[in-house]
């Protein structure tokens, strides 16, 4: 066994956002929270740590708080801070996820219910919800409380689309007990739960329904509210965690169901230990926003008296020792919209100086909905006084204030053949509320505000600027609606005095109104699902339907007034009245799982494929100080069939191979494609790479002649083919490769920006309309949809030419598993590989120097396939360089879904197969090479198996590193394997690889062992479709102890994560 120390950070985690409501939420917390975490490592070996470029030594009881994003993709919440690009000359915030949480929860099932739904080919974004994601999420801030351990206590509720409800806590205390994310299931099937977590229920519960919308407030420390929105309406459970006598944390959950008509939205918030719930309904018309109260007090000797509230005496909802929770009540609805309501946003005590004055308390409630319409309810709540005067003998109260009604009794048809007049009515109490003795006002009085209208289709929602940090500040509302466009409001002046007239107007519009918001994605066509303030409300957040997440910063206006008696007005006046709004840099990336992926050659970018039709390119991009994040630079190929694979093939620019920049892709099509990079994109790469190391000019790759490269591409209406935007008189030609022409001989000196104000960062407009890549070629040949790609790029001098296999479809067809060879570089097939395999080769290696190819699929059979031929240019189609020299039958006991060859030892294949083991083998040659065979030398599990009967393996890879051993005269060398599990976990093991140094006896005793285990929150939430480690072109290790490497993987979780690793 090796000695060897493994250190991993996760550098970068790329996935679009569900295209789901509710799905951000913008906040402060401690900075520590936002870091990686490794601590689910299980290996010795390993040593773990977290990773904070400004504050290494950050200790967990700090408060420094940072601004997080939190934002959904499939089942994983991912949290975003913001740093410093030195891309952009003006400082321009680069937001990028910098900690993943992953639910341990699993799929809610009944009978047949909640399995996997196999979408079908051009569904759309929202479909892939079928898979189990997350469609709403809430958080939750004890920063408010009393004492010091309320302030150090915060956490996330997320609400699955089968119905599951789970929690992440985060908590530390003055006493030194560091507990971190943890989390607790509140409704759904928990594997990881025990003795130790208990759930109590009003009765067995399982939701089967997507829920629309989640909210949670804390009660104290240790007890939370939450409430879920869906079609079986209202559910509300109180979650509360604690320690026991052994101080093992016991979570306990209490259900309540307060309403069974379809509900698209919740919003609860307290004051006053009082809670407000608001519900808005889901009905073809006349919709409604329910509106309940819960009181609750803190301890027995508090408890609340009711009676006011409540003609008769019922037990308490909830009793525990340091808390004791009422029934909810309704109290009413409040009428008006007409078509859903699938948004709230609460704005608490507008006008502080009023309560101090005896006038009483004031709150805005925004609503809207489909109807396009925006409704501010105002809240006022005063002393029983006050209010008999105010109603001045006037009826305004509800007949059903008072009880606890459910929303399915009474008739509301009265009610709703009035809505018309209400409409004209505002300002009027529309409902008065009955508080608990408790509560220090005795009655609040909601009446209509002001009507909003300015959007043009369904608002999606809304979300209040916050003012703590200027109560002075007016209130301003900010909306996002399905017309592309966000909209702030902000209640209008009157000139003279100043004095808020009472009529809302629009003072800054955001997005892009009318035209597209995206590119050619369909995708990204349908306007804004969400959109939300930072903290400091200096930024904005849009969430782009199809996942993208578009930010905006806010610059004052720095012109001076003209005369002198306007400076005091013009320092009075609030910023966003003439303030501009500049869009950052997006978070982009898949929004279907990630098929495939594949590095540059010299390891500059990563590129990726996925179900949601695109290529993406990934570089990293210089943030402040020398460190560097990685997010999407380009959009090479939109596409329209599902891509399935990819792989580089260009090496060098000559007339001896493939040029650099090139790639194959593969889609559920039976045409290969070729693409080679625009002089645009390479003006990106060199701009990158020299902000990212300004004393490194372009290496000689990029100097070479770039004439036949095109400025960039466009795709054209209703094409699947990029087209060159240059002139295409002699396009054949130009597109076959670097000619003897050097009219451009020196034009990548062109390309370099002299001054860094020049570059800018692409948009999710540019990503998807000026970064595609011309295709320069098809190849033909195979008869069913593509499967798997791999390439031999030859280095410079050799006698062998740059190869791309490729494998498709195949239902127990011999013919139709064949494998094609192909010269991309010549545009033909020289090669047809027949008589392996009897149904689909799902995936294929070349080994390091190209002598072998292995392939394996469905059949169970791994076959490899010898070199023997030279290519050459007689046009003879029908050449055939490599033939199948060796096969092992049932290699594994299910499909292997993985082979991959190690770049340090071309005979060293290993295997990764559906039974759940890893087999490493090596390929060997009798004397005179008439024979091949296989053996098999080491077979293991994945750790990560556990409990399981197996843990199927999807992806393996060999690092192009091999570690030493630290034993004096030991000559063993250890390759490095990654593996990817059907579960989403990642592992890193060391395997002994025996020389010529050794006996033959000690083959018996290669014991595999594990470096680094990805599992919990650093994992993919579905499996691993793919992982490739990063190339080695200048490694600084060599000679030392050290070792750095970067393994990319991606997953059916639509995800795209890079981890770094330190080997000592």
């Amino acid at each position: 066994m090796t000695s060897h120390q493994t250190t991993c950070t996760l550098s970068f985690h790329g996935a679009a956002a569900n295209s789901c409501p509710h799905s951000l939420s913008w906040v402060r917390c401690p900075r520590l929270a936002t870091a990686p975490d490794f601590g689910d490592a299980t290996s010795n070996n390993e040593k773990c740590t977290i990773l904070d470029d400004d504050h290494p030594e950050r200790h967990p009881h700090s408060r420094d708080l940072s601004e997080v994003l939190l934002y959904p993709s499939s089942g994983v919440v991912n949290l975003c801070t913001a740093t410093t690009t030195t891309a952009h000359c003006n400082s321009t915030p680069l937001t990028c996820v910098t900690r993943t949480l992953v639910t341990n929860t699993e799929a809610n099932k009944s009978g047949n219910e909640g399995e996997k739904k196999v979408l079908a080919r051009g569904e759309a974004a929202e479909d892939a919800a079928a898979l189990r994601s997350i469609t709403a999420i809430a958080w939750v801030d004890c920063g408010g409380g009393d004492s010091e351990d309320d302030a150090n206590s915060f956490g996330i509720v997320a609400a699955f689309s089968d119905g599951t409800v789970t929690s992440w806590r985060w908590t530390y205390d003055r006493h030194g007990d560091f507990h971190g994310w943890k989390e607790y299931v509140l409704i759904g099937n928990d594997p990881s739960s025990s003795s130790t977590i208990i759930h109590q229920h009003e009765s067995i519960l399982t939701l089967q329904e997507s829920i629309a919308d989640v909210s949670a407030v804390s009660l104290n420390p240790s007890s939370w509210l939450v409430g879920t929105a869906s079609s079986s309406g209202i559910l509300l459970s109180l979650s509360h965690v604690s320690p026991n006598d052994d101080k093992q944390m016991i979570h306990t959950v209490w259900t309540r169901q307060i309403g069974t008509h379809s509900t698209s939205s919740i919003h609860i918030t307290h004051i006053n230990h009082e809670c407000f719930i608001f519900a808005g309904s889901a009905s073809p018309r006349h919709n409604k926003v329910w509106v309940y109260t819960l009181s609750y007090s803190s301890s027995n000797a508090d408890r609340i008296d009711t009676t006011i509230s409540r003609q008769d005496s019922k037990p308490s909802w909830v009793v525990l020792p340091t808390l004791i929770v009422e029934e909810p009540h309704y109290h009413g609805c409040l009428l008006g919209h007409q078509d859903w309501i699938t948004c709230f946003a609460w704005l608490d005590d507008i006008h502080p100086s009023k309560c101090d004055n005896g006038r009483g308390k004031e709150a805005l409630l925004a609503s809207s909905g489909h109807d396009a319409k925006i409704r501010l309810w105002k809240f006022t709540s005063v002393t029983n006084e006050v209010m008999n005067a105010s109603l001045n003998g006037q009826e305004a109260t509800n007949d059903n204030d008072g009880e606890t009604i459910d929303v399915d009794s009474g008739n509301d048809d009265e009610d709703e053949a009035n809505i018309d007049d209400l409409e004209e009515e505002e300002g009027e109490a529309r409902l008065i509320i009955h508080h608990s003795s408790s509560n220090a006002y005795g009655h609040t009085a909601v009446s209509l505000e002001a009507l909003l209208i300015g959007h043009e289709e369904a608002v999606t929602s809304l979300s209040w600027r916050n003012t703590t940090t200027n109560p002075s500040a007016k209130p301003c509302l900010l909306s996002s609606s399905m017309d592309r466009t966000i909209l702030l409001w902000m209640e209008e002046d009157y000139e003279q005095d100043q004095i808020t007239s009472g009529v809302w107007v629009p003072i800054s519009r955001v997005g892009s109104a009318g035209g597209i918001l995206g590119g050619s994605i369909g995708a990204s066509l349908m306007g804004f699902v969400d959109a939300t303030f930072s903290p400091g409300a200096d930024r904005i957040v849009g969430h782009g339907y199809g996942g993208s997440l578009h930010f905006w910063s806010v610059v004052a206006n720095e012109e001076n007034p003209a005369e002198d008696e306007d400076v005091e007005k013009y320092r009075k006046e609030d910023v966003l009245l003439s303030a501009r709004w500049l869009a950052d840099p997006c978070i982009t990336g898949h929004f279907r799982q990630v098929q495939d992926l594949a590095w540059d050659p010299d390891g500059e970018y990563l590129l990726t494929v996925g179900s949601d039709q695109t290529a993406r390119l990934w570089a990293e991009v210089p943030t402040s100080g020398s460190s560097c994040r990685w997010m999407e630079v380009g959009r090479p190929q939109v596409h329209g069939y599902d891509m399935t694979s990819i792989v580089c093939v260009g090496g060098q620019d000559n007339d001896d191979g493939e040029p650099r920049h090139r790639f194959v892709s593969g889609a559920d099509e039976k045409v290969l494609r070729v693409f080679d990079a625009p002089v645009s994109t390479l003006r990106l790469l060199s701009s990158l790479k020299r902000l990212r190391k300004p004393a490194v000019r372009e290496g000689p790759d990029e100097s070479k002649d770039v004439s036949w490269r095109v400025e960039r591409a466009f795709l054209p209406s209703l094409g699947l083919s990029n087209k060159a935007t240059a002139d295409t008189e002699h396009e054949s030609s130009k597109y076959a490769g670097p000619t003897n022409d050097d009219e451009f001989v020196n034009s990548l000196n062109t390309i370099e920006s002299k001054h860094s104000h020049e570059f800018k960062l692409p948009s999710e407009r540019d990503l998807g309309v000026t970064t595609l890549w011309p295709e320069t070629r098809k190849l033909f040949g195979h008869d069913s949809e593509l499967v798997s790609l791999d390439a031999y790029r030859a280095p410079v001098g050799s006698n062998h030419p740059t190869l791309v296999a490729s494998s498709c479809k195949a239902r127990n067809d011999v013919a139709s598993a064949a494998i094609r060879l192909w010269n991309v570089k010549l545009g033909k097939c020289v090669g047809v590989l027949k008589g392996g395999h009897r149904s689909t080769a799902s995936t294929l290696s070349f080994s390091k120097d190209g002598k072998y190819l292995a392939s394996s699929g469905k059949d169970r059979r791994i076959c490899v396939w010898r070199r023997h031929g030279v290519d050459s240019s007689d046009g003879n189609d029908n050449l055939t360089l490599y033939e199948l020299s060796a096969a092992t039958e049932s290699a594994h006991k299910r499909i292997v879904w993985s082979v991959h060859f190690c770049p340090a030892y071309s005979n060293i294949l290993a295997s990764g197969s559906r039974d759940g083991f890893v087999k490493v083998w090596r390929v060997s040659e009798s004397d005179d090479g008439s024979e091949t065979k296989m053996e098999e030398i080491t077979c293991f599990e994945p750790s990560s198996k556990a409990e399981k009967k197996s843990e199927p393996v999807t992806a393996v890879a060999f690092a192009e590193r091999v570690l030493t051993s630290k034993k004096p005269g030991d000559l063993t060398s250890f390759a490095i394997l990654g593996i990817g599990t059907e579960s989403g976990h990642i592992e890193v093991w060391s395997i002994p690889i025996l020389t010529c140094h050794t006996t033959p006896d000690s083959e018996k005793q290669i014991v595999p062992t594990l470096l680094q285990s990805m599992t919990g929150d650093n994992s993919h939430f579905y499996t691993v479709n793919k992982i490739a480690w990063r190339p080695l072109v200048n490694d600084d290790s060599n000679g030392t102890d050290t070792v750095e490497l970067s393994l990319a993987s991606c997953g059916q979780d639509c995800g795209v994560r890079i981890f770094h690793f330190t080997i000592i």
